[in-house]
């Protein structure tokens, strides 16, 4: 029964056994020093995240500036 508890509360706590503990990162876009665009990105770490951030940016434009907050 302990085990099941602790099973129990490493799958929960992760959203789901199968799935990596993933955490919200907001991706913020600006031109010309003004905020534009804001993305959710879901990813497992903060390097991930500012990779997912850096192919947003190359997608609107290099005059666009993205940055992980």
């Amino acid at each position: 029964m302990k085990k099941l508890l602790i099973f129990m509360a490493v799958a929960t706590s992760c959203g789901w056994l199968l799935t990596s503990c993933n955490k919200d990162y907001d991706c913020v876009c600006t031109y010309n020093g003004v905020e534009t665009n804001r993305y959710s990105v879901r990813a497992s770490n903060k390097n991930a995240a500012e990779d997912e951030c850096n192919e947003k940016q190359s997608s609107l434009g290099n005059t666009y500036q993205c940055r992980i907050e």
